[in-house]
Protein backbone atom coordinates (compact mmCIF):
# COMPACT_ATOMS: atom_id res chain seq x y z
CA UNK A 1 0.00 0.00 0.00
CA UNK A 2 1.53 3.35 -0.97
CA UNK A 3 0.48 6.54 1.46
CA UNK A 4 -0.71 9.59 -0.65
CA UNK A 5 -1.86 11.93 2.55
CA UNK A 6 -0.16 13.85 4.18
CA UNK A 7 -2.08 13.94 7.17
CA UNK A 8 -1.42 9.89 8.09
CA UNK A 9 -0.47 9.58 11.36
CA UNK A 10 2.62 7.25 10.36
CA UNK A 11 3.95 10.27 7.92
CA UNK A 12 3.20 13.41 10.84
CA UNK A 13 4.71 10.94 12.92
CA UNK A 14 8.13 11.06 11.45
CA UNK A 15 7.76 14.36 10.48
CA UNK A 16 7.30 15.47 14.46
CA UNK A 17 11.08 14.21 14.33
CA UNK A 18 12.00 17.38 12.51
CA UNK A 19 11.57 18.45 16.37
CA UNK A 20 14.06 18.71 19.02
CA UNK A 21 11.25 18.04 21.51
CA UNK A 22 9.84 14.56 19.59
CA UNK A 23 13.40 13.67 18.87
CA UNK A 24 14.18 13.90 22.90
CA UNK A 25 10.30 12.29 23.75
CA UNK A 26 10.88 9.19 21.11
CA UNK A 27 14.66 8.82 21.38
CA UNK A 28 14.56 8.45 17.78
CA UNK A 29 16.30 10.54 14.41
CA UNK A 30 15.98 10.73 11.00
CA UNK A 31 18.39 10.43 8.08
CA UNK A 32 18.37 10.50 4.71
CA UNK A 33 19.78 9.16 1.99
CA UNK A 34 21.26 6.36 0.39
CA UNK A 35 24.91 6.59 1.41
CA UNK A 36 23.55 7.98 4.82
CA UNK A 37 21.09 4.64 5.06
CA UNK A 38 23.81 2.17 3.76
CA UNK A 39 26.34 3.63 6.57
CA UNK A 40 24.03 3.61 9.44
CA UNK A 41 23.14 0.22 8.64
CA UNK A 42 26.85 -0.70 8.57
CA UNK A 43 27.40 0.92 11.97
CA UNK A 44 25.00 -1.25 13.29
CA UNK A 45 22.26 1.74 14.09
CA UNK A 46 18.97 0.40 15.50
CA UNK A 47 16.10 1.16 12.54
CA UNK A 48 12.65 2.26 13.71
CA UNK A 49 11.34 2.59 10.48
CA UNK A 50 12.68 2.33 7.32
CA UNK A 51 10.83 4.83 4.86
CA UNK A 52 10.92 4.85 0.57
CA UNK A 53 9.25 7.12 -1.98
CA UNK A 54 6.48 5.11 -4.45
CA UNK A 55 9.04 5.60 -7.66
CA UNK A 56 12.27 4.50 -5.49
CA UNK A 57 14.49 2.14 -7.44
CA UNK A 58 17.55 1.70 -5.83
CA UNK A 59 19.33 -0.47 -3.08
CA UNK A 60 17.07 -2.42 -0.65
CA UNK A 61 17.82 -1.48 2.89
CA UNK A 62 14.58 -2.57 4.66
CA UNK A 63 12.28 -5.76 4.71
CA UNK A 64 9.12 -3.75 5.34
CA UNK A 65 9.34 -0.52 4.27
CA UNK A 66 6.86 2.39 4.68
CA UNK A 67 5.98 3.32 1.01
CA UNK A 68 4.85 6.93 0.51
CA UNK A 69 4.31 9.02 -2.69
CA UNK A 70 6.74 11.04 -3.88
CA UNK A 71 4.89 14.00 -3.19
CA UNK A 72 4.53 12.83 0.74
CA UNK A 73 8.16 12.16 0.67
CA UNK A 74 8.93 15.59 -0.53
CA UNK A 75 7.17 16.38 2.56
CA UNK A 76 9.44 14.40 4.80
CA UNK A 77 12.39 15.40 3.15
CA UNK A 78 14.96 18.12 3.75
CA UNK A 79 16.90 17.48 0.55
CA UNK A 80 16.49 19.77 -2.08
CA UNK A 81 16.63 16.91 -4.60
CA UNK A 82 15.32 13.70 -2.26
CA UNK A 83 16.88 10.57 -3.40
CA UNK A 84 13.40 8.63 -2.18
CA UNK A 85 14.71 6.89 1.08
CA UNK A 86 15.07 7.38 4.87
CA UNK A 87 15.34 5.64 8.10
CA UNK A 88 14.66 6.45 11.57
CA UNK A 89 16.81 5.42 13.74
CA UNK A 90 16.98 4.83 17.75
CA UNK A 91 19.40 7.38 19.62
CA UNK A 92 21.74 5.13 21.37
CA UNK A 93 22.38 5.76 24.95
CA UNK A 94 23.99 8.86 25.82
CA UNK A 95 25.24 8.15 29.61
CA UNK A 96 28.72 9.23 29.67
CA UNK A 97 31.05 6.19 30.35
CA UNK A 98 35.17 6.68 30.45
CA UNK A 99 36.54 6.37 26.99
CA UNK A 100 39.01 3.72 25.42
CA UNK A 101 41.43 5.83 23.97
CA UNK A 102 42.01 9.71 23.21
CA UNK A 103 38.74 11.57 22.79
CA UNK A 104 36.93 15.22 22.47
CA UNK A 105 34.95 17.12 24.93
CA UNK A 106 32.89 19.70 23.02
CA UNK A 107 32.02 22.57 24.95
CA UNK A 108 28.86 24.36 24.43
CA UNK A 109 29.64 24.17 20.27
CA UNK A 110 26.36 25.78 19.51
CA UNK A 111 26.17 25.56 15.79
CA UNK A 112 24.86 22.02 14.39
CA UNK A 113 27.03 22.62 10.90
CA UNK A 114 30.52 23.00 13.27
CA UNK A 115 28.76 20.12 15.45
CA UNK A 116 28.53 17.79 12.52
CA UNK A 117 31.69 18.72 11.11
CA UNK A 118 33.59 17.56 14.46
CA UNK A 119 32.08 14.43 14.73
CA UNK A 120 32.50 13.24 10.88
CA UNK A 121 36.64 14.63 10.90
CA UNK A 122 36.71 12.47 14.19
CA UNK A 123 35.65 9.94 13.00
CA UNK A 124 38.84 10.17 10.14
CA UNK A 125 40.93 10.90 12.66
CA UNK A 126 40.31 8.00 15.19
CA UNK A 127 39.07 9.95 18.29
CA UNK A 128 35.72 7.64 18.94
CA UNK A 129 34.49 9.50 22.06
CA UNK A 130 32.70 12.54 21.74
CA UNK A 131 31.57 14.38 24.85
CA UNK A 132 29.26 16.74 24.81
CA UNK A 133 28.40 19.42 27.50
CA UNK A 134 25.59 22.32 26.53
CA UNK A 135 26.06 21.83 22.79
CA UNK A 136 23.88 21.88 19.98
CA UNK A 137 21.12 18.35 19.11
CA UNK A 138 23.76 16.08 17.34
CA UNK A 139 20.61 14.38 16.03
CA UNK A 140 18.96 17.59 14.06
CA UNK A 141 19.26 16.99 10.61
CA UNK A 142 21.41 19.67 9.85
CA UNK A 143 24.25 17.72 12.46
CA UNK A 144 23.32 14.64 10.41
CA UNK A 145 23.87 15.99 7.17
CA UNK A 146 27.31 17.85 8.25
CA UNK A 147 28.45 14.65 9.75
CA UNK A 148 28.64 12.85 6.94
CA UNK A 149 28.32 9.64 8.54
CA UNK A 150 30.67 10.06 11.07
CA UNK A 151 27.55 9.67 13.59
CA UNK A 152 27.45 6.59 13.13
CA UNK A 153 30.98 5.30 13.89
CA UNK A 154 31.74 7.63 16.87
CA UNK A 155 29.99 7.20 20.26
CA UNK A 156 28.74 10.56 21.95
CA UNK A 157 27.65 11.44 25.23
CA UNK A 158 25.68 14.13 26.43
CA UNK A 159 25.66 15.22 30.37
CA UNK A 160 26.11 17.80 33.56
CA UNK A 161 30.03 18.84 33.90
CA UNK A 162 30.84 16.72 37.21
CA UNK A 163 29.03 13.35 35.42
CA UNK A 164 31.29 14.24 32.22
CA UNK A 165 34.67 14.94 34.03
CA UNK A 166 33.51 12.13 36.53
CA UNK A 167 34.02 9.88 33.07
CA UNK A 168 37.06 11.74 32.06
CA UNK A 169 38.53 11.25 35.93
CA UNK A 170 42.04 10.84 35.55
CA UNK A 171 42.51 11.85 31.64
CA UNK A 172 44.53 14.68 30.60
CA UNK A 173 42.64 17.55 29.47
CA UNK A 174 44.14 19.77 26.83
CA UNK A 175 41.55 22.87 25.73
CA UNK A 176 42.22 24.91 22.45
CA UNK A 177 43.03 28.31 23.77
CA UNK A 178 44.30 31.61 22.09
CA UNK A 179 46.93 31.96 24.59
CA UNK A 180 47.74 28.43 24.90
CA UNK A 181 51.13 26.62 23.76
CA UNK A 182 52.11 26.68 20.12
CA UNK A 183 50.23 23.44 18.72
CA UNK A 184 53.13 22.55 16.43
CA UNK A 185 56.07 22.49 19.72
CA UNK A 186 53.48 20.97 22.25
CA UNK A 187 54.19 17.60 23.37
CA UNK A 188 50.87 15.68 24.32
CA UNK A 189 50.25 13.24 27.22
CA UNK A 190 50.06 9.36 25.39
CA UNK A 191 46.05 9.78 26.57
CA UNK A 192 44.82 12.88 26.42
CA UNK A 193 40.68 14.62 25.98
CA UNK A 194 41.19 17.62 23.64
CA UNK A 195 38.45 20.45 24.70
CA UNK A 196 36.92 22.54 22.04
CA UNK A 197 35.01 25.80 23.63
CA UNK A 198 32.20 27.50 22.23
CA UNK A 199 32.09 29.60 18.74
CA UNK A 200 31.78 33.16 19.94
CA UNK A 201 33.64 32.53 23.95
CA UNK A 202 36.10 29.64 23.60
CA UNK A 203 36.44 27.43 26.27
CA UNK A 204 34.27 27.93 29.90
CA UNK A 205 36.13 28.99 32.87
CA UNK A 206 34.89 25.41 34.75
CA UNK A 207 36.12 23.60 32.08
CA UNK A 208 39.37 25.59 31.63
CA UNK A 209 39.60 24.82 35.34
CA UNK A 210 40.15 21.14 34.85
CA UNK A 211 42.47 21.33 31.56
CA UNK A 212 46.34 20.03 32.28
CA UNK A 213 47.48 22.18 28.93
CA UNK A 214 45.92 24.97 25.80
CA UNK A 215 47.03 24.67 23.02
CA UNK A 216 46.97 26.86 19.93
CA UNK A 217 47.49 27.47 16.39
CA UNK A 218 49.56 29.95 15.36
CA UNK A 219 47.82 32.05 12.72
CA UNK A 220 48.89 35.13 10.99
CA UNK A 221 48.19 38.91 12.72
CA UNK A 222 45.58 39.56 10.04
CA UNK A 223 43.32 36.27 10.99
CA UNK A 224 41.42 36.85 14.44
CA UNK A 225 40.24 33.23 14.32
CA UNK A 226 39.66 30.39 12.96
CA UNK A 227 36.44 28.35 12.62
CA UNK A 228 35.39 25.53 15.45
CA UNK A 229 35.62 22.34 12.99
CA UNK A 230 38.75 23.74 11.34
CA UNK A 231 40.67 24.20 14.68
CA UNK A 232 39.28 20.74 16.20
CA UNK A 233 40.11 19.33 12.75
CA UNK A 234 43.56 20.62 12.69
CA UNK A 235 44.26 20.39 16.52
CA UNK A 236 42.89 16.09 16.31
CA UNK A 237 45.54 15.07 13.54
CA UNK A 238 48.60 16.87 15.05
CA UNK A 239 47.70 16.11 18.62
CA UNK A 240 47.11 12.60 17.62
CA UNK A 241 50.42 12.02 15.17
CA UNK A 242 52.65 13.55 18.12
CA UNK A 243 50.52 11.75 21.25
Amino acid sequence: MVIVSRNNPQVKSILALKEKKYRRERGEYIVEGIKQVREAVAGGCEVVCGVQSESYAGERFFAEPLVVSDGVFEKLSDEVAPQGVLAVLRIPDLTPVPPRGNCLLLDGVSDPGNLGTILRTANAAGYEDIYLLGCADPFSPKCVRSAMSGLFFVRVYAGEKEEIFSALGGVPMLCADMHGEDIFTFRPPARFCLVIGNEANGVSGDVRARCAAAVRIPMRSSCESLNAGVSAGILMYLLGRRG
